[in-house]
């Protein structure tokens, strides 16, 4: 009742009045005396109205059919007002009513749907309407109501009994419901048989009338209350599956801990009440765990791993200053996240000035509960903890950010093998700037607004130039220019390396073809930082390339740094394969001369090698000179170009000289020329060292 006048009787009061206000009640006059007839009829529509009103919306799949009570209350309204009040056709008008009133009588017995019967359903009902509307036409014309009326409600009956009887193998339980509406079929074909022997009276045969109506409404009202009722516990029962549902899977499987979701909403919850207390995060893991896996499988492991958590939760149960992820009848105060990492939360008073003290205590506890030795069968093993700190405050303002937060701190401790770390908020700001960085250097790749210069190789005996390396500067921000290797982090960060590599490829063709054209033919290397360079699109890119600059591939040396080439999968040999096949020269940079280098320069032919030679003659024993002065014998022995690198000033050339040295890099010959300007440099150097060029 109360959803009846929460969803209907309050919004609609005054429709509901307006339309009681059509009815005659006795209130609005002191004269007026109701009828017997009058009164059944106020009766039916009181009873049904609400009821009506209450089915329609209510949102519940019932087995109660609206559309036949409909129709039962009209023909019982219309039966009711026909036996007193029409005239024309008396006998034939009340009986047809009674005929409208039995037949959905009927429909109301067998409403529900069986499925083994649809096919009688269907043959019952057809023949029940037939029959209704024969027996209707028929008595305008035969005099014989008794006996017609017998027959039609005999065939009624039968097939209500039929049609209950399949309905009881399916709806069991609305047998004995079913039954009280067959006896009501029943008694109102009496009582209208009655009727037309004139064995009641008019009276008599109106109430009884309203009687069986009245049982036909209760019944309806108890399909509904049910059907409700049942609808209701239904609800409520996938309610508490959804949410043992949840529940589960708020619950970390191996361990029987809190899942990080269901911490978050602990955690969540707690510094909303706790607003001014300081929230501490911190994240811990057994880091020698990954040797368990190892030997005995992420299965048993698991069996460890429960045992330390058990040890670890009932160390610190009672310690009330951590956030509980539980009822406080059966507190839990760690909580597991991804992988081997656990967590617990810190709540310390707003006006505490020893926090890192307990912090460290805190840890200091933890390390302590973890047992001497674990064991599983006959493996056993001494586990260590290593802890991630972090504090929830203006750099980390959400619970999951602070959780990030201290399991970066975790991996810097686990990397410079510590017991614990505080998270740096210094490194809230280099990650910022570093976005900064990707996306302004991802800006200048794309349009292409990098600076791009050469830096000559040439022969120290004879200045004669044997080739050009070329290179790149970023200027972020107008600030210092960048060379390539301080930035090439950032640009495989920011998903633009491979562009910036085809630019340089493009770059090099071109300075090629102007090299050319002044009759130099020298070679232009360019550097590759990174194997994952290496990638067949590389190939068929420096292809085309050749065929749009129409210049000879020899002139190209891809240099790979010697820890590259040593690192390179076997899909980057490959690739290094195709280059050489298209007659691109392979040279090998930071060149120290070891035994893996070496063997694949005999495997391979290498058209060049660099050393290094920036801190020759500044070592006070001399080891670094007698390193290059190693290597360089050993290139000239093996036949293969020695260029030395970072010869910046007149002392180290001339010990690069002095140890045998003979092609040389560095600000002694240049420190850098535009690609622009590099037809005058090259004709201002060759007047200077070879007059005798052509240009």
């Amino acid at each position: 009742m109360d959803f009846f006048i929460k969803r209907f009787i309050q919004p609609n009061l005054a429709v509901m009045l307006s339309l009681l206000g059509f009815l005659p009640f006795p209130a609005f006059s002191a004269t007026f005396t109701p009828s017997f007839t009058l009164l059944n009829l106020v009766f039916v529509f009181g009873l049904c109205l609400p009821i009506f009103i209450i089915s329609f919306f209510l949102k519940v799949k019932s087995s109660f059919k609206l559309r036949y009570y409909v129709l039962l209350t009209i023909s019982m309204l219309g039966l009711i007002y026909s036996i007193t009040y029409v005239e024309f056709k008396h006998d034939i008008t009340w009986l047809a009513l009674s005929v409208v009133f039995m037949v959905s009588l009927y429909f109301v017995v067998v409403s529900r749907r069986i499925e083994p019967a649809i096919n009688l359903a269907m043959t019952c009902n057809i023949v029940i309407l037939i029959l209704a509307s024969a027996y209707i036409l028929s008595v305008w014309y035969f005099p014989h109501l008794q006996l017609m009326w017998g027959v039609l409600s005999a065939i009624i009956l039968i097939m209500s009994a039929v049609r209950i009887k399949f309905s009881s193998i399916t709806f069991t339980s609305f047998l004995n419901r079913m039954l009280i509406h067959w006896s009501v079929i029943f008694y109102f074909s009496v009582i209208v048989y009655l009727q037309i022997t004139n064995e009641i009276s008019d009276h008599t045969f109106v109430g009884n009338s309203v009687i069986c109506f009245t049982l036909v409404v209760i019944l309806g009202c108890l399909t509904i209350v049910k059907d409700f009722t049942a609808a209701k516990k239904i609800e409520v029962q996938e309610v508490k599956n959804i949410n043992k549902s949840d529940a589960t899977l708020l619950e970390d499987a191996s361990t029987n801990l809190p899942s990080q979701q269901q911490a978050m909403q602990s955690i969540n919850n707690q510094f909303k009440n706790n607003s001014n207390d300081n929230f501490v995060v911190i994240t811990f893991k057994p880091i020698n765990f990954t040797q368990v896996n190892k030997v005995l499988g992420h299965h048993n492991s698991d069996i460890l791993l429960l045992q330390l958590a058990y040890c670890l939760q009932k160390s610190v149960e009672d310690n009330k200053d951590l956030v509980n992820f539980n009822d406080e009848k059966s507190p839990i105060r760690i909580a597991r996240l991804q992988g081997l990492h656990f967590l617990i939360v810190l709540q310390l008073k707003a006006d505490e000035n020893n926090s890192n003290v307990l912090i460290e205590q805190l840890c200091q506890n933890l390390m302590l509960a973890v047992p001497n030795a674990m064991s599983f069968k006959s493996f056993s093993l001494n586990f260590e903890l290593t802890f991630g700190i972090s504090f929830l405050d203006d750099y980390a303002n959400s619970i999951s950010q602070s959780i990030s937060y201290s399991e970066d701190a975790l991996l810097s401790a686990e990397n410079n093998q510590l017991p614990f770390c505080y998270f740096d908020k210094k490194e809230v700001m280099y990650t910022e700037q570093h976005l900064l960085d990707m996306e302004s250097l991802k800006n200048d790749i794309t349009n292409d607004n990098l600076h791009w210069y050469v830096q000559p190789q040439a022969r120290l005996s004879d200045r004669k130039l044997v080739g050009f390396e070329l290179l790149v500067h970023w200027y972020n921000n107008n600030e210092k220019p960048l060379e390539l290797p301080e930035f090439i982090d950032t640009a495989e960060h920011s998903g633009e390396i491979y562009l910036l590599t085809k630019q340089m490829i493009t770059q090099a063709f071109k300075l090629i073809l102007q090299l050319q054209r002044m009759s130099n033919y020298e070679t232009v290397s360019i550097k590759l930082l990174s194997q994952y360079l290496l990638e067949p699109d590389l190939v068929s890119f420096i292809e085309k390339q050749i065929e749009i600059y129409n210049v000879p591939a020899k002139y190209l040396v891809i240099e790979l740094p010697e820890k590259v080439v040593l690192s390179a999968s076997e899909k980057a040999k490959s690739i290094i394969d195709e280059l050489k096949s298209l007659n691109v020269n392979i040279g090998i940079s930071d060149f120290t001369g070891s035994y893996e280098s070496l063997r694949y320069i005999r495997k391979m032919t290498v058209h060049q090698v660099k050393i290094d030679c920036q801190h020759i003659g500044e070592s006070a024993d001399d080891s670094e000179n007698a390193i290059v002065t190693a290597l360089i014998d050993l290139t000239q022995k093996m036949n293969l170009p020695l260029i030395g690198t970072s010869i910046n000033n007149k002392p180290t050339e001339q010990i690069f000289i002095f140890m045998g040295g003979e092609l040389a890099q560095g600000t002694i010959i240049d420190k850098g020329i535009a690609t622009d300007k590099i037809n005058t440099w090259v004709e201002t150097w060759n007047n200077l060292y070879n007059p005798t060029s052509k240009y």
